[in-house]
């Protein structure tokens, strides 16, 4: 568990993969609410009224559209880099620059969920079961990120190679 082999690798390439279209078809609307079609409105809409996410709820604060827009200037182009890098492990080196992205990611991430995770806890408006339900789907946002960052903390070569190969 603390390299990226095996069903860890598969947990993180799911995670990655899982997240893209997340953040294209639900996140982004934050930023960018006028771009997308209806059905994908009524989908966040439903969202936000079946699990009371006021921070998906627009309008959206200044700080949380600033976490939105990290998660789509760096987040979203690591996802895919990390998708194609986890499905070909054998071609990248795990001790160089996509180890240094791990670490990177990990750290930036799961610092911007605690004060999301903060707001979820404090919603006045959200029953005690909502506020379960939403944390319950942030928390592996929280999860992950923490994960990978700590096997780029711990390990030399996040893949666990022990020989050298070129970046």
């Amino acid at each position: 568990m603390k390299t990226l082999e095996g069903n860890t690798r598969h947990a993180f390439l799911f995670f990655f993969a899982s997240h893209i279209p997340a953040t294209l078809c639900i996140d982004l609307q934050a930023l960018f609410p006028n771009l997308y079609h209806q059905k994908l409105k009524d989908l966040l809409l439903w969202y936000t009224d079946i699990f009371n996410d006021e921070l998906m709820r627009g309008p959206h604060d200044t700080w949380f559209r600033a976490i939105v827009c990290g998660e789509f200037f760096f987040q979203l182009p690591f996802f895919f880099v990390a998708v194609k890098v986890l499905l070909n492990t054998n071609n990248y080196n795990g001790k160089g620059w996509f180890r240094s992205a791990c670490m990177l990611y990990g750290a930036h991430t799961s610092t911007t969920l605690i004060p999301i995770l903060a707001c979820h806890c404090a919603n006045e408006g959200a029953t005690f079961v909502e506020k379960v339900m939403v944390i319950s789907i942030y928390f592996p946002y929280l999860c992950f990120p923490l994960w990978l960052a700590y096997i780029g903390v711990v390990s030399e070569d996040v893949f666990g190679n022990t020989n050298t190969k070129n970046d």
